[in-house]
């Protein structure tokens, strides 16, 4: 349903990135669904966390050439507010996932899971990070 219905462009776009910009976003919101484990995995992510910080902060990017390929000033401006919003609330929750990460030495999610014992220290974190 979401490509099937009309499309509609501004007059005064940029047409191949104002149509791309979304694809990529799509795009980049399944590759977060390759980090999550299962019990079928074929491969193992050594660092995915550090995976997951990356693959977040290019959503920023995402929403600024979305805002920039419309060439509305109006778009443009609503687009460096919503990254200058979402880098800010990176920032908060990079060093709340930072903090079972140096607990237990890892940058993988898998013994992450596996070490439930740090999840108790997590509530008075996300107190925290619901606070900032």
């Amino acid at each position: 349903k979401l490509f099937l219905k009309e499309t509609i462009k501004p007059l005064h776009s940029n047409n191949i990135i104002f149509t791309m910009t979304p694809v990529l976003g799509f795009s980049l919101s399944l590759m977060f669904w390759g980090m999550a484990s299962s019990s079928n995995m074929t491969y193992y992510l050594l660092f995915s966390l550090l995976l997951f910080f990356c693959m977040t902060s290019l959503n920023v990017y995402v929403v600024l050439l979305s805002g920039w390929a419309s060439n509305s000033m109006y778009a443009f401006l609503g687009a460096l507010r919503a990254s200058a919003q979402t880098i800010s609330y990176e920032i908060s929750m990079i060093l709340i996932l930072l903090f079972p990460a140096f607990l237990q030495w890892t940058y993988s999610w898998n013994i992450m899971y596996n070490g439930y014992g740090v999840m108790i220290l997590m509530v008075p974190v996300s107190v925290a990070w619901t606070i900032s």
